[in-house]
């Protein structure tokens, strides 16, 4: 999972001397909403966003008159994808430039060609029912999880923990490679785990109806 497995597009950056608005048709070629600022000798100098490119007063000055220095989001080359998915998150960014040690620009990676690289992973292409847990921090652990999954002949795909508005407790998203969950969900529950949500499994989905079902029929009468 090493940055170079996802795809590298052949963006060329923007140039100091680039007015505003060839910035503009440069980002509605790529359908961007950001482009690299690369100055005469490659060195990478920022991200401009076509936010501050459209508050300009005079479309027809330099680009690099709304560069915002602090602004300079980038991954260095082979980093991990998780850490390419970071900086796109974090900054929000539609491009993820690829500088190196010395502060060149080798590349850039398109937001759309990170989430294909992760819709190609086992946790979200393959099938399987997707488990919200909360738990408290101090009590968690990734070995019993396992285990519970486990011993039902199932495997663990993939797991998230989040923050909650409870500082001592976390929510757990974990993906299984069976869409029937019921035996997986009663271990993880005489472990302590709260059930915050099932989905993609198709009898948990079923018995839900048929509940709701039973209880309309109920309120009728």
């Amino acid at each position: 999972m090493l940055q170079e497995s996802i795809h590298t597009e052949p963006i060329s950056p923007l140039r100091p001397s680039d007015s505003i608005v060839e910035a503009l048709d440069h980002m509605e070629e790529w359908k961007l909403a950001h482009l690299p600022l690369v100055d005469a000798g490659g060195t990478y100098l920022g991200l401009i966003s076509e936010d501050a490119l459209l508050a300009a007063a005079d479309d027809r000055a330099q680009v690099h008159t709304v560069l915002n220095p602090a602004f300079a989001p980038s991954v260095l080359p082979k980093s991990h994808a998780f850490a390419v998915m970071d900086v796109c998150t974090r900054d929000r960014i539609t491009i993820i430039p690829i500088v190196n040690a010395k502060g060149l620009y080798e590349g850039a990676h398109l937001l759309t060609d990170v989430l294909e690289f992760f819709r190609g992973t086992p946790a979200l292409s393959q099938p399987g029912a997707i488990l919200v847990l909360f738990a408290p921090l101090s009590t968690y652990s990734l070995a019993e999880i396992a285990s519970a999954v486990e011993q039902n002949d199932a495997k663990v795909l993939a797991i998230w923990l989040t923050k909650t508005k409870a500082v001592s407790d976390i929510e757990i998203t974990l993906k299984i490679n069976l869409e029937h969950s019921g035996p997986i969900v009663q271990s993880l529950q005489r472990y302590g785990y709260e059930i915050g949500g099932i989905f993609g499994d198709k009898n948990f989905d079923e018995d839900y109806q048929q509940r709701y079902d039973h209880l309309m029929n109920y309120l009728k009468y």
